[in-house]
């Protein structure tokens, strides 16, 4: 049997989480016991475990007045411990969230217990039911019979309806901290008899990311492959080839505020440690908490002790810029068939802004982060100047004069000339707008041409089915019609077509 099976908590004093130990010895031991439990946290920290052993401190043959352990020698307390209890029942709410089974369940909750105190219904993901099942279940548990008692663990307890909440002793399981953790291991080990550093579940108690039941995975599979030998933190770290992880965190990060990036070493150093079998996401989740307690330390709070070089100093604001992109890196990793690739996609992206920085642009690098920075005069505005100039001259009744061409940046030169190419300099009009705003959506610009330019809409053409996606997309279709509209004057229609092959 797995580890986190075989060690499931059996009583209150078993249970890693001090706060919640307390609280549901406080309430169990009280003569009035809440008929609705609701029982909310992330993944692997033993709700549903919990929910059991209420059930069998409920349930107990021989638990004394005011107390709120079981003894787990009971017939009650043994057939909850293996799951044969027919009056203590689990539902999987992602399965069983019709309307259909909630009415099946009310209707049931009126029949006796066969033999235990209480019927108890465990109901794991209680998110997962649908509205219309919440609103059946809602009578029943705000007037349960007196031999119900109803459990409901989720994982998302935002999805729960209030009217839900309001009618159960709602617990709150906080993400286990790494001294907890290493608590709840050190009974497997002294349970298996392991031979182990301590330095090792310190070590799993960091990558559970919070979780009992990962960090007893994690101690399974290290105990499978040292098969029988003493688990040393070498072992352990050749296994998760996290020795050089944090000098790799080091050296990427300070090749990425250095002024220019250095952009090749940094992806030769991705492509070294992907030769080395170091994995991508645990690398990411390392940047992530270097560049947190990098912005901590900036704002003088105290965090735990991590040695960060001296010479490593990021601005806050390159800090989140940063999270940014390497925390949607770290969500694409799960889909991509190269696990590098987002991380790599992710330095260029820095790169570019760092470089569209120093040239005076303004670039969007994420759908939720910009980097704004002082922009070169627009085009918009250098007409404009230009028509003053023009009005001015009739007024004056003076010869028209013309913007100095030194005050017109080169690449817009060419887009005020409008008269010499009207086609090629209102499509680079529109890149230099569409730039200011998305700098990839710009780049795909590049490669079209305008097919059709009349008083009703723009048809743009382009030879690739992948850049007609990108374009139909509908904010990309939003930039593209402010931004012509902003050029022409007229709320033109957008169209983008493919290239006929010939």
């Amino acid at each position: 049997m797995v580890y986190y099976r075989k060690y499931r908590p059996q009583t209150l004093l078993d249970l890693d989480s001090v706060k919640v130990q307390q609280t549901l010895t406080s309430v169990l031991s009280a003569k009035e016991i809440p008929h609705a439990f609701l029982f909310t946290g992330p993944k692997g920290l033993g709700k549903t475990s919990t929910a059991r052993i209420v059930a069998k401190v409920v349930n107990c043959l021989n638990r004394k007045e005011g107390s709120a352990q079981p003894c787990n020698e009971c017939d009650q307390c043994l057939s909850i411990t293996n799951g044969s209890n027919i009056d203590v029942l689990e539902i999987d709410g992602a399965s069983n969230r019709g309307i259909d089974e909630i009415r099946d369940l009310r209707d049931k909750v009126k029949l006796s217990p066969s033999s235990a105190k209480k019927k108890v219904y465990i109901i794991d993901e209680v998110h997962m039911l649908t509205t219309e099942a919440f609103n059946a279940l809602l009578k029943t548990i705000e007037e349960p019979p007196a031999h119900v008692m109803f459990i409901f663990c989720t994982t998302e307890p935002q999805k729960v309806p209030a009217t839900i909440i309001s009618r159960c002793f709602h617990i709150s399981f906080e993400r286990a901290t790494e001294k907890d953790i290493v608590h709840s291991l050190k009974r497997i080990v002294a349970g298996e008899k392991l031979d182990i550093e301590e330095s090792v579940l310190e070590m799993i108690a960091g990558f559970a990311d919070g979780g009992f039941r990962d960090a007893a995975k994690i101690l399974e599979e290290l105990v499978l492959l040292a098969n029988g030998e003493k688990i040393t933190q070498e072992f352990a770290q050749n296994h998760y080839k996290t020795s050089n992880v944090i000098s790799f965190v080091y050296t990427l990060l300070s090749s990425l505020t250095t002024s220019p990036v250095q952009l090749k070493e940094s992806l030769t150093l991705v492509e070294e440690m992907v030769q080395q079998g170091i994995d991508m996401k645990f690398f990411i989740s390392q940047i992530l908490s270097v560049l947190h307690t990098l912005l901590l330390s900036q704002m003088d709070v105290e965090a735990k002790s991590t040695s960060i070089p001296e010479n490593l100093q990021v601005s806050p604001q390159s800090i989140s810029v940063l999270n940014s992109l390497f925390s949607d890196a770290y969500q694409k990793i799960k889909y991509s068939p190269l696990p590098q690739l987002p991380l790599e996609l992710a330095i260029v992206a820095w790169s570019s802004s760092q470089e569209s920085r120093e040239e005076g642009e303004t670039i969007m690098l994420t759908p939720q982060t910009s980097v704004v920075i002082k922009s070169q005069p627009t085009i918009e505005a250098l007409l404009k100047k230009e028509r003053t100039l023009k009005v001015r001259s009739i007024i004056d009744g003076k010869k028209e004069e013309k913007a100095p061409e030194k005050d017109v940046p080169t690449h817009t030169q060419a887009a005020i000339k409008s008269d010499i190419d009207p086609k090629a300099s209102f499509m680079e009009n529109i890149i230099y707008k569409v730039k200011s705003q998305n700098h990839s959506l710009a780049g795909v610009l590049r490669g079209c041409d305008i097919k059709v330019a009349d008083d009703t809409q723009l048809v743009i053409e382009t030879a690739y089915k992948f850049h007609k996606e990108r374009l139909d997309d509908k904010s990309a279709k939003d930039i593209l019609e402010k931004a012509v509209k902003e050029i022409s004057g007229k709320p033109l229609k957008v169209v983008i077509e493919l290239k006929e092959v010939k």
